[in-house]
């Protein structure tokens, strides 16, 4: 009982390296692009916000076995929204300070 656990647990080890191996230079790439563009658009501090938004995404989703484009568009959408609604509340703060 003990030894196919083992097996189980090594082979399930064996999976999540291999893919981290595989997923963390893309994720790497597609989070670097969407905090150069966050931080050309709304500064350094927006971006860095961002950035930790990015990474919640990811925690949060489900990846197939194999991760396609569609993925990684649809999680830099989701912390784009995030960003939209950040920036929104501020601009709206900003404009009841001025009335």
């Amino acid at each position: 009982m003990w030894e196919g656990t083992a097996i189980a647990m090594r082979e399930t080890s064996e999976g999540c390296v291999q893919f981290a191996t595989r997923v963390l230079p893309m994720a790497e790439r597609h989070l670097a692009a969407f905090a150069r563009a966050v931080n050309e658009l709304y500064g350094s501090e927006q971006a860095r916000l961002a950035a930790e938004d990015w990474i919640e995404e990811l925690e949060l989703m489900d990846w197939p076995e194999e991760e396609t484009a569609s993925d990684w568009r649809r999680l830099t959408v989701a912390a784009a929204a995030l960003l939209a609604k950040r920036v929104n509340l501020r601009s709206q703060g900003n404009d009841r300070m001025r009335a």
